[in-house]
């Protein structure tokens, strides 16, 4: 697995389920039909909640949204199970933030971006 060095970009999971995908992709102008798409899937272990900027979901019952929960799984090359484990989560919450990655990608990866931009704007601490 290779690892994380930018949100958003040239990423690799393990999926027990789909084999190992690379989710790689453009940033850019976030489609209003992919926001629209979002709200056509019900999760159970995911929750939509106000943020002054972010519109991704969040993983229900905890301070995560689905990009932080994926970028770790991503980093420490694990598989859903094995997130699922370290993360005390149900292995169907980490398999419902791969679905949602998938069908907002753009969306998700945009607000990758913008969260890299911002920190990096902050400046180091």
């Amino acid at each position: 697995m290779s690892g994380v060095s930018r949100p958003g970009v040239g990423l690799r999971y393990a999926n027990p389920t789909y084999g190992v995908s690379k989710l790689s992709g453009s940033l850019g102008h976030v489609k209003l039909s992919d926001m629209r798409k979002a709200a056509e899937i019900t999760y159970k272990y995911l929750e939509p909640r106000a943020h002054q900027w972010r519109k991704v979901l969040w993983i229900k019952g905890r301070n995560m949204h689905v990009w932080h929960l994926l970028a770790t799984m991503l980093r420490e090359g694990e598989t859903a199970q094995q997130t699922a484990k370290n993360f005390d989560l149900p292995v169907e919450a980490v398999l419902e933030a791969l679905d949602y990655y998938q069908r907002n990608k753009a969306l998700v990866d945009a607000e990758a971006d913008e969260e890299g931009q911002r920190l990096q704007a902050k400046g180091p601490f």
